[in-house]
């Protein structure tokens, strides 16, 4: 290994990295660097004895669970070393086994990227423990010396950046000068921005595009007549005479005002998702083959209204909901000659999508983890499922589900295998993404309702709702207000707050003579438990809640 003083030390050094365990659990005993044959540990192969060696691993993402790397540094002389490191709250740094950084479970992890790390002469034993967070992707180590690397190449030769550590480097020339805070400050800040970079693919025109033919019969050593250029059907309007033959050609033409195209379907998808069916009813073809609209004029003004509203989707969504066509009462009008509501006499009336019914029973219930980023997460779902339809040697073929708050978060992280996708949202027509699907088939079976009485985290949510309505209100009557306010936004009819207290009333009865079954009702897979729980009342609240969650309350918009 070379430090910045020149200096090598007789042997480069052993990194090791342990497997993934648990957060929670102590700091493990130091590896042994002459053998691998503890199973804890495993050798970074690619470790090559340079102070300025960069470690990056996969993280295991998950809060609760972490990694350790550990590794020996011999010093010749006194040293100042930076350790740089990202990963989650509660992540350690160990130096000859004293904890010497800590990130609390409040402070990010950005705030502590840097550390300084004296060390005096002799061997030292280094051992960093880096915790899985949802938002990081990568988790990744430094160890090295803000010297090394820029020493030999001289001040007169350095780049501005280079400067800039030669300066912060406390083993350098210039660490008692009054710029040496000041540079460490920056190169504090530019490490801590390079870490909020993203890297993503983009696609690059070539310098001399690709010349495409005609097929004969689609075979590609079968190529018809001259060289294709870049264009769009006659019938849909020419390029603008001022844009490039390409990617940018072709977003700019899509969003002319000379091309109505996009704008209607854009806005016919939106009328779609705001009242469960589209002014144009096959908003996958917009040709001779379709639908015509039931409503041209109204379609073109919304195109209109899109494009000199500068595409802004927002102001779109609020026209619709605010309007008049979708406030109005979704009950059936015996003196509108619409039956199937084409011409939009009712209100708007459907069932909502699998991911909508599952966040808002999420949201109801006060479980929703509003966390974003981060990878997949695996809620429960009946045992065997992935293996029996996963490779042997697949990496999916156990299905393990997630815990604590991770449970909770928004449909859109649930994590989506092609071949088995969660059955609650295939059960209420989640498409399978295996092709590109414009409208949702909605179904409407008895089995939908079972899975809604009785799913697992069905069962949580309306134990949480019910725990919400007991801690707040002191009066049945007060709780059947409150559950009808949170669910529908207003108060319960008579007939509803009759049959809530009918139905209390029954549960009530049942538990108090069964409160084995109360128990096992009311059991929870989250730590958030109450320490005092009235078995009865929780039991039989779950039970109202549960009804009133599987309701069209909860899972129509009308």
């Amino acid at each position: 290994m070379e430090f910045a003083s020149g200096r090598k030390t007789d042997s480069a050094p052993v990194c090791f990295v342990s497997d993934a365990i648990r957060s929670d659990a102590g700091p493990p005993a130091f590896p042994s660097q002459s053998s691998t044959s503890d199973t804890e540990w495993k050798k970074l192969e690619n470790w090559n004895g340079k102070v300025d060696e960069s470690i990056e691993l996969l993280a295991h993402r998950k809060p609760d669970w972490s990694r350790w790397i550990a590794f020996k540094v011999d010093c010749d002389s006194p040293q100042t070393f930076v350790l740089s490191y990202s990963g989650g709250s509660g992540s350690d740094v160990f130096l000859d086994n004293e904890q010497v950084a800590q990130t609390r479970a409040d402070e990010l992890i950005d705030d502590r990227e840097l550390l300084l790390l004296s060390v005096s002469a002799g061997t030292h034993e280094v051992m960093v423990k880096l915790v899985g967070d949802e938002t990081i992707s990568r988790t990744e180590l430094s160890w090295h010396s803000p010297w090394a690397g820029v020493s030999t190449a001289g001040w007169k030769h350095a780049s501005l950046e280079n400067r800039l550590w030669m300066i912060a480097d406390p083993n350098g020339p210039f660490n008692e000068t009054h710029f040496a805070q000041t540079a460490h400050s920056m190169a504090r800040a530019i490490h801590r921005l390079r870490k909020q970079f993203t890297t993503t693919l983009v696609a690059k025109e070539l310098p001399t595009p690709r010349n495409t033919h005609i097929l004969r019969r689609g075979e590609y050593d079968l190529p018809i007549g001259d060289p294709l250029q870049p264009g769009v059907l006659s019938v849909l309007n020419g390029f603008p005479d001022a844009a490039p033959r390409n990617r940018l050609g072709l977003a700019q033409w899509m969003t002319s005002p000379d091309n109505p195209l996009p704008s209607r379907v854009l806005v016919n998808r939106m009328w779609q998702r705001v009242f469960g069916a589209a002014l144009v009813r096959t908003p996958e073809d917009f040709g001779v083959q379709g639908e015509y609209p039931t409503h041209p004029d109204l379609l073109d003004w919304l195109a209109i209204e899109l494009q000199q509203s500068g595409w802004d989707f927002k102001h779109m969504m609020r026209l619709l909901v605010t309007s008049q066509t979708f406030r109005q009462d979704s009950t059936w009008r015996d003196d509108a000659n619409d039956p199937e509501n084409r011409l939009f006499a009712r209100g708007p009336a459907f069932r909502l999508d699998a991911e909508v019914i599952r966040d808002i029973g999420l949201w109801a219930s006060g479980l929703l983890d509003p966390t974003m980023g981060g990878e997949g997460i695996k809620p429960y779902q009946p045992e065997g499922m992935w293996k029996a339809l996963a490779h042997p040697a697949s990496n999916t073929r156990h299905y393990e589900p997630d815990q604590g708050q991770r449970l909770y978060r928004r449909s859109i992280y649930v994590y989506w295998k092609r071949t088995s996708p969660h059955p609650m949202m295939t059960l209420f027509d989640a498409p399978d993404r295996e092709s590109s699907c414009v409208r949702r088939s909605r179904t409407n079976t008895a089995l939908q309702s079972l899975a809604m009485l009785n799913e697992s985290q069905r069962m949580d949510m309306a134990r949480a709702l019910a725990g919400r309505l007991l801690s707040t209100c002191d009066h049945d009557e007060a709780r059947v207000q409150l559950l009808f306010e949170i669910v529908a936004a207003r108060p319960p009819l008579k007939n509803e707050s009759d049959t809530c207290m009918e139905l209390l009333d029954q549960m009530r009865k049942r538990y108090q003579t069964d409160q084995g079954a109360a128990a096992a009702l009311i059991k929870v897979r989250t730590d958030d438990q109450p320490s005092e729980l009235n078995l009865v009342e929780t039991a039989a609240w779950t039970q109202v809640t549960s009804v009133v969650l599987a309701s069209d309350l909860a899972v129509m918009l009308y």
